[in-house]
Formats: structure tokens, sequence, C-alpha cells
């Protein structure tokens, strides 16, 4: 028969307690031993995203030459677990879709405060197939999204939630 170990089943209990609770760590105390591509959701929020481009060259040296389109920017990511409790599905990428240029000329907004208020999002599986690339240096995520999804608009909120 083992020992009971007083210290460890209180500190069992104390962290039992804590399921369901939501743990904030700050941006600058990132975890250590992330793998090669991996990132925390903050990271993607305000990339710019773009449309992968099908005429670009296939010896292309960087995200930027295979970039077409420019889509929006990343607002958020709604995680997997907060959609469903059996770990299936995928993590999402919130994107505000950029307004459309009356005359074509006006350059992208840079920044999420940049955008309408009422802009229209869109959610994007965060998987390889749709979202191929991510660099964060560049400030780029690139999307080859199947047809008709980037016109599955979210309806209006009155207040923004956001979801981290």
């Amino acid at each position: 028969r083992c020992p009971r170990r007083t210290a460890q089943r209180e500190a069992r209990e104390e962290a039992a307690a804590l399921k369901g609770s939501t743990l904030y760590v700050r941006r600058e105390q990132e975890p250590e031993g992330l793998e090669e591509g991996e990132l925390l959701s903050w990271q993607l929020e305000g990339l710019r995203v773009v449309c992968l481009d099908r005429d670009a060259p296939p010896d292309a040296a960087s995200l930027a030459e295979l970039a077409g389109e420019p889509v929006g920017l990343v607002s958020g990511v709604v995680p997997a677990l907060e959609l469903s409790s059996a770990g299936v599905g995928h993590d999402l990428l919130e994107v505000t879709l950029f307004p459309p240029s009356p005359d074509g000329g006006d350059a992208p907004p840079e920044r999420l405060d940049q955008l309408p208020d009422d802009a229209d999002t869109v959610l994007v599986p965060y998987v390889e197939e749709i979202v191929p690339a991510v660099d964060t240096d560049a400030g780029l995520v690139l999307i080859d999204p199947p047809a008709g999804l980037l016109e599955l608009v979210q309806p209006k909120r009155r207040r923004r939630v956001t979801i981290r």
C-alpha cells in the first residue's frame, strides 16, 4: 500500500478546483520548447491575410512572392476546444475583411483599429490545406480558401467578443 502524501493530495485538489478556469500569461513570458513552426494564438492577431497567387512562380523564394489578393487582418483565434469539448475540429482564424475600395486605389488598412467597426468577418479553418503558410516576421498569413469560404460572413455583433 502506498503511503499518503498530504502535500500532493492538496496540490491535486487545488489544481482540480481550477479546472475550467482561464489562465492568463504575460506575452513576454513565452513558453519554452515551442517546436519549429509552432505559434501562440496571440502572435497571429493583426497579421495581414492574403490569398495564394496561383500564377506565382513555383520556385518563389518568399511568402511575399506567393501573396495575391489582400483579404483582411486576423482579428482573433477561436480555439477548437471552445467549439467542442470532444476535441474534434480545428482552431478557426477570425479574419476581419478589408472593405471594398470604391475606386480600387486605396491601400488596405495596416492595423485592426483602422478597419471600420462594422467590417465583415469570416472564420477560416486553421488547417494546412487552407492556411499553407504563416510568416510572423513578414506579418503575413497565406490562405488558399475553397470557393465560397470568404462569402460566409459572420453576423454582426453589438459587442465584440474576443476569444484567445
